[in-house]
């Protein structure tokens, strides 16, 4: 807790951003028992800095509070995996047209970049590799948007990504690489060409085409199967 990088961090602040960290890496997996002390020592804090980042934790919908099991790492249901999802691309249709006429020269040349990136990353087959580049493309895509927005967008990608990571959609159905690909070109010169109502329904299309296909992926699931979600 000396570097650099969290020298200005309060120990709440510490012990929130490395109990985000493990759960959005996997470290702590869904259904894992968050353990005051434990975890007080492991960071070297107080239990109260430990408690207040659960309270933290918990707004962002990482972390549930259960009766006579204390707090555990959120579990993500099929439902709440679709519903985050369409969520999440509905504030993306509304930062892609408010981004749209606010581009620049420069901010089109770096979504073009995270473009050509994710195509690099599309000729190797590597699914996970593929959903950072896909990422990085709506983020790239959506900058000139306004930061209440992005921060919603990003809070939602962030909340599915430990499930992502073991079952991300370019993992388990390959064949959805190439769609994205088409459809953030197409996005791409919707956006390029300064036509907001184009780009919104060009993002429209793209999360019906990711919804339709998560649906397949994740078949007839029980809301509780964690084995599929």
């Amino acid at each position: 807790m000396t570097d650099g990088a969290t020298t200005f961090l309060t120990k709440t602040d510490y012990a929130y951003t490395e109990l985000r960290r493990r759960i959005l890496d996997g470290e702590l997996a869904p259904g894992t028992r968050l353990l005051l002390r434990r975890l007080a020592e492991e960071l070297g804090v107080s239990v109260m800095p430990v408690r207040d980042a659960i309270r933290l934790l918990e707004r962002d919908g990482l972390v549930s509070s259960e009766s006579h099991r204390g707090a555990t790492v959120s579990r993500i249901s099929r439902t709440e995996i679709l519903d985050t999802i369409s969520t999440r691309m509905w504030l993306e249709i509304l930062a892609i047209r408010e981004a749209t006429p606010l581009h620049t020269p420069e901010t089109l040349a770096r979504a073009e970049a995270a473009l050509v990136d994710a195509e690099v990353a599309a000729s190797t087959g590597m699914g996970l590799e593929y959903t950072h580049a896909n990422r990085r493309v709506h983020q790239a895509l959506e900058a000139p948007a306004s930061d209440a927005v992005k921060q919603l967008i990003d809070e939602l990608w962030d909340r599915l990504w430990r499930a992502r990571r073991r079952m991300s959609l370019f993992v388990l159905a390959a064949d959805q690489i190439g769609v994205a690909e088409g459809e953030h070109r197409g996005l791409f010169e919707a956006v390029r060409s300064g036509d907001a109502d184009a780009a919104a329904d060009a993002m429209a299309r793209h999360r019906e085409s990711t919804l339709v296909a998560w649906e397949a992926v994740l078949g007839d699931a029980s809301p509780g199967d964690e084995s599929r979600s």
